[in-house]
């Protein structure tokens, strides 16, 4: 064997003695290496990673200088020198070290860390002249410093002209692409954004910063899958970046990939395992997947960590069968006295709320729920008036106007089928038991929809969204109700028929019929009283601003059952109309009469709807995994002495 394949079999045995962390083993056989190839610059690279790895800055060092001389392009080298000789508290020669990197390899970010330099002298000329110094001697960049000050100043139009004089001189130059980027996506630009970020990466595809700068765009755009590829792509380069893994595994939470989105989160806890905010949203991954035991143990973990944590408390309650301990309830009555962050309070009166409930304790529990939304409704604008003045707006634009909407182009597929219906009104059951169907996937709450309508309400550079649908032509139409299908493959494996459980679709019945006039809706009703005092009772993560005030809560009620009224008469045939209070005393009948409607052939597994392992993201997950259970049905009586606001809206149901 030749000495070059020995030295090569070395090598590769020290790199095997570093995986399996033998570092000492791994040390002495560099050191081999290195006695009959002093100038083998793999084997110094590999020893000087080693004593950094083993916070032996002196030894590392010495290895980097010994590469200094060796090689002609140094700049690695007197970086990992320069931040060696600052871990060592070295400033004086940390900060020769800086001046000959900069000397030699000038950039923008070494003049500013030399200027830094001088001004922990007190020298503030030649901190000045440091930056100044650099600026005159790479034009191309006092062009480009010269746009992000004025993108910092917000002079975005200065900005944008900087960068794109440089791409006059320079069609290539990554750094004004990038920049140009983060203005076109601050300008809600996407789709610019994108594709200046794209072009950037294909001329330097190990720019870490243009892959972040990618993954956040497509994010803004809901654009999931890509975001997730993006952020991938950045971890290979940054494996330990933070920040990445967490917004990787939101991705992949996002995607229902909820076993990779709790990998990710192990990752970030190998990290730092004292962070609560992972153990949260482990725990909630583990909820939606039913793993009741594992959701549990995260959020113990989560307040483990941080005892004033609302949030963890509250996910606990929001797993609904979860019973508190006396210990777990002194502990939440012992918190609200200390300095919290309101909406830790907030959260933790909810969960005190549903722990006085369990124990029948009705007064103590309306009493937390109260104070919890009265605090809640303080932080969110909503207007009750507002809300049934759009819903009127609806009613009569779409009345006014039966003629002249298009209901004729959209795209034909029978695949949508849209459930909503207000929070807390069964709506995840009538989810849980279709998606039991062989022929029907359950997805999640897709935003697709809200998002075409955004899309028709900018068009035309208006904002008038109802009656942009009067411009829509026949291909627009159709367009619409095939972009709906595209953006929602994501959530879908396949099966002939999906849901889309999205409650706040209910306003846009009107741009469902038009896009998919095939599409069937199925809404969810409740009876008043158990269904508003239900939502009273829920801390709703974002959305559902009516929630908090048991007024607000009956008018959106009654908006709700006039607007879905009017739908019914105005596409008859198309929607049906599902009593939760029904499905519970006559089951079988009802489900039947929902897989008629839907055109396809009763299956007893629809029946037994409980035994299905899909998961199941909303604060129904727990409920919908038991057989139908009746106990919830005028449940509203154990608080009735406390409820007369909402009773004078339904007067109907009082003694």
């Amino acid at each position: 064997m030749s000495d070059s394949n020995n030295t090569q079999s070395a090598f590769e045995n020290a790199l095997k003695l570093l995986k399996d962390n033998n570092l000492n083993e791994a040390i002495e056989q560099l050191n081999e290496i290195l006695k009959v190839h002093p100038a083998h610059i793999d084997s110094l690279d590999l020893l000087g990673a080693i004593f950094i790895k083993l916070n032996k800055p002196d030894e590392a060092l010495s290895v980097i200088d010994k590469s200094i001389d060796l090689v002609t392009d140094t700049k690695k080298y007197l970086e990992m020198k320069y931040k060696l000789l600052i871990f060592k508290g070295d400033t004086k020669n940390a900060f020769e070290c800086l001046k000959l990197l900069h000397k030699k390899y000038p950039s923008i970010s070494t003049a500013r860390e030399v200027s830094n330099h001088y001004l922990d002298m007190d020298d503030q000329e030649k901190a000045d002249n440091a930056i100044q110094d650099f600026l005159e001697s790479d034009k191309t960049y006092s062009e480009l410093y010269k746009g992000i000050r004025h993108a910092k100043a917000g002079r975005n139009a200065e900005a944008e002209k900087a960068y794109k004089n440089i791409l006059k001189k320079d069609k290539d130059n990554v750094d004004a692409l990038r920049l140009l980027g983060l203005l076109a996506t601050q300008n809600k630009k996407y789709l610019v954004a994108e594709k200046l970020f794209i072009r950037a990466i294909r001329l330097n595809p190990y720019y870490k910063l243009l892959w972040d700068n990618l993954a956040k765009c497509y994010r803004l755009q809901n654009k999931l899958t890509e975001a997730k590829k993006a952020f991938t792509n950045l971890l290979k380069l940054d494996p330990d970046n933070f920040e990445a893994i967490g917004a990787s595994a939101t991705m992949s939470i996002r995607l229902g990939q909820y076993k990779d989105g709790i990998n990710l989160y192990k990752q970030l806890l190998k990290v730092n395992d004292k962070n609560p905010r992972v153990y949260l949203s482990m725990g909630h991954a583990y909820k939606t997947l039913g793993e009741r035991s594992n959701s549990e143990n995260a959020y113990h973990k989560a307040i483990k960590q941080f005892p004033l944590c609302g949030e963890g408390y509250w996910s606990l309650a929001n797993l609904k069968t979860y019973k508190f301990s006396d210990k777990e309830i002194l502990s939440m009555e012992k918190a609200l006295n200390e300095e919290m962050h309101e909406v830790e309070k907030i959260q933790m009166l909810f969960a005190l709320g549903k722990a006085y409930e369990s124990n029948k304790d009705f007064k103590r529990s309306f009493e937390s729920y109260k104070e919890g939304n009265w605090l809640q409704r303080k932080t969110v604008e909503y207007n009750a008036q507002d809300n049934s003045n759009s819903v009127d707006k609806i009613i009569n634009f779409f009345d006014k106007n039966k003629k002249n909407l298009n209901f004729e182009s959209g795209f034909k597929s029978n695949e949508p089928i849209f459930v909503l219906g207000l929070p807390r009104a069964g709506s995840t059951l009538l989810e849980q038991i279709l998606a039991s169907h062989s022929k029907i996937e359950g997805t999640q709450e897709l935003g697709n929809i809200m998002t075409i309508g955004r899309r028709i309400r900018t068009s035309n550079n208006s904002e008038d969204y109802l009656n942009n649908l009067l411009n829509l032509d026949d291909k627009s139409i159709k367009s619409h109700g095939k972009s709906y299908l595209d953006e929602t493959q994501w959530a879908r494996e396949g099966k002939d028929f999906f849901i889309d459980k999205m409650p706040n679709n209910f306003p846009h019945i009107g741009l469902i019929k038009m896009i998919l006039p095939n599409a069937k809706i199925i809404d969810a009703r409740r009876n008043p009283m158990d269904g508003c005092f239900s939502c009273f009772k829920q801390y709703f993560a974002k959305g559902q601003h009516f929630t908090y005030d048991l007024d607000d809560i009956a008018r959106y009620y009654k908006d709700y059952e006039k607007i879905m009224n009017f739908w019914n008469s105005y596409f008859p045939g198309s929607i049906h109309t599902v009593l939760y209070e029904d499905v519970i005393q006559d089951s079988e009948n009802q489900v039947r009469k929902m897989i008629d409607f839907l055109d396809l052939d009763f299956e007893e597994s629809c029946l037994s709807f409980y035994k299905s392992s899909r998961p199941v993201k909303t604060a129904s997950s727990e409920q919908v995994r038991q057989p139908i259970y009746k106990s919830a049905m005028n449940y509203w009586k154990h608080f009735e002495g406390d409820l007369s606001e909402l009773i004078n809206h339904f007067p109907e149901y009082e003694q």
